[in-house]
């Protein structure tokens, strides 16, 4: 089992990965934190789908970037849609995301298989905010995919108590 020791964190660019931007800022060590980062490195040893959930604000998509990077950095496809996204948004997503050139396939059986075969050239870890406006049928779509483990971030009304964000590791994606 990977573990997640969470330090500063800083973007590509080497810029802290906050949204306000700032210059000297340091990510502290809190439990909450710290138990997202060994939540997300089970979900992707077990190439599972985790859902992490709570109140709007209190940095569930922040603790999973952190912890991401520093568990799995060159595994992540981070997947940002319009509201309700579709089977087809998140085909597209995937599309762009795995830079694959061409035109995408107007079938969707012929674009799932293009999928399934780039997916399982090596292992990827699928991160998709603002989850909780995904149907099922989306949700189906993600935990069958190949080598892949997923991360959904939920900022719903099912939340756990005030000032706590909480993961709930769902099922397994796809075949080992």
């Amino acid at each position: 089992m990977a573990t997640a020791t969470v330090t500063a964190v800083a973007t590509d660019e080497g810029d802290p990965d906050f949204y306000l931007g700032l210059a000297s800022a340091r990510i502290v060590a809190t439990e909450a934190l710290l138990e997202a980062g060994e939540n997300i490195a089970d979900t992707i040893d077990a190439r599972a789908m985790s859902c992490i959930y709570g109140d709007a604000g209190l940095g569930k998509t922040f603790s999973v970037r952190a912890a991401l990077k520093e568990v799995a950095p060159d595994l992540v496809l981070l997947l940002q849609f319009r509201s309700r996204p579709t089977p087809r948004d998140i085909r597209m997503e995937l599309f762009d995301a795995l830079h694959l050139e061409g035109k995408p396939p107007a079938c969707p059986s012929e674009f799932d298989q293009l999928l399934k075969r780039c997916l399982a050239r090596r292992p990827y870890v699928l991160v998709c905010d603002e989850a909780q406006q995904f149907s099922r049928e989306c949700f189906e779509f993600i935990r069958h995919r190949p080598r892949t483990a997923a991360a959904a971030l939920d900022p719903t009304s099912r939340s756990p108590p005030r000032g706590k964000a909480s993961t709930s590791r769902r099922s397994r994606t796809g075949p080992r």
